[in-house]
């Protein structure tokens, strides 16, 4: 039957190309992951998690770096807020997100500094964590309601000791530098306070205003404005040199208190993994940012400095941090649940 032959050798010569068309399709297939990895970055918007409420200085640092970036990247760059279990839902968050760039943290060396001595936490912040860079620095100060009370630190050391435990400390950020500048200061001057923690700079300073705390340990930048408009005093700056900022304020140093460099260093963070290619490329980019006249302007009005830093910089200063200040957290005896 010639047809039933046509048939056959037509089915014949037809399947060597069905063979080709199928294995050109497969190698196109695998092809397209290696294609996809190859893609530059960043190819789609960049979020900036804070992990605090919004309002306070680390908020607005990341909203002006957010700002700034996005042109110098080609992409949207959103601020998200995740505030809550003293900063430590905004870092666990960012330490189980991908590591491909696409999600950055911006906070205060003290989360991986003093955090780990204080709680148990659901990541590794020296594992689980790349520097990418140093964004500002900004002391810290003690400050109280104006009118309310001594408004000078030699007075007020005197009604903190004759009343050990009636006064209140706010805490704006429990298990950073700013709290334990002030955990510091109770060592060196044999007073106790009662701590009252707060979910962010924002709430902290709205409760010294309405008078229910007594003094609040604050980095300068969630406290200046209110300094400078009269609403608020400073006692003193935690740190060896005076404030540019408050140059009137004296530190701790010059009082004959205590010792304490308690400035707090703000970077950006990604997850660990991150390609260093990419980590480069922030901190470039928010090289270029801090350089901006407007940026430093701005950071000024918050009591803060801009200064820049490459990963390996800012992953040393990390470290010399942790050193430094988780002796004296594990030797507090503070726990945060």
């Amino acid at each position: 039957m010639p047809f039933d032959n046509d048939i056959r050798l037509n089915a014949a010569a037809r399947a060597p190309r069905r063979t080709v068309l199928a294995v050109g399709l497969a190698l196109t297939v695998a092809a397209l992951p290696a294609a996809w990895a190859q893609t530059p970055w960043p190819a789609k918007p960049v979020r900036i998690v804070v992990p605090f409420n919004a309002g306070g200085p680390v908020d607005q640092l990341a909203r002006v770096m957010a700002l700034k970036l996005a042109p110098i990247l080609g992409q949207p760059v959103v601020v998200e807020n995740k505030g809550g279990a003293a900063t430590i839902i905004g870092w666990d968050t960012v330490a189980k997100s991908a590591p491909d760039g696409y999600t950055l943290l911006m906070a205060g060396v003290g989360g991986r500094a003093i955090l780990p001595s204080l709680a148990n936490l659901p990541y590794d912040p020296a594992k689980d964590f790349a520097s990418v860079t140093r964004v500002a620095n900004s002391p810290n100060v003690f400050v109280v309601q104006s009118g309310r009370g001594p408004q000078n630190l030699k007075d007020w050391l005197v009604q903190a000791k004759a009343s050990p435990g009636k006064l209140n400390v706010g805490l704006a950020a429990p298990g950073t530098l700013t709290h334990f500048a002030g955990v510091v200061l109770q060592k060196e001057t044999g007073i106790t306070l009662t701590e009252v923690p707060y979910k962010g700079g924002a709430p902290a300073v709205n409760a010294l205003l309405s008078g229910e705390i007594d003094v609040l340990t604050a980095d300068i930048g969630a406290v200046l404005p209110f300094v400078q408009s009269g609403r608020l005093t400073a006692l003193a700056v935690a740190d060896r040199s005076r404030s540019p900022f408050l140059p009137q304020v004296p530190t701790l140093t010059e009082l004959g208190v205590a010792d304490i460099d308690g400035v707090n260093v703000f970077g950006l963070y990604a997850p660990a993994r991150t390609p260093r290619d990419v980590l480069t490329r922030i901190a470039r980019a928010s090289a270029d940012v801090l350089q901006q006249q407007e940026v430093k302007d701005i950071f000024a009005k918050l009591g803060m400095t801009a200064e820049a830093s490459t990963p390996e910089q800012f992953e040393a200063i990390n470290r010399a941090q942790t050193e430094r200040w988780a002796p004296i957290a594990r030797a507090s005896g503070v726990r945060i649940n």
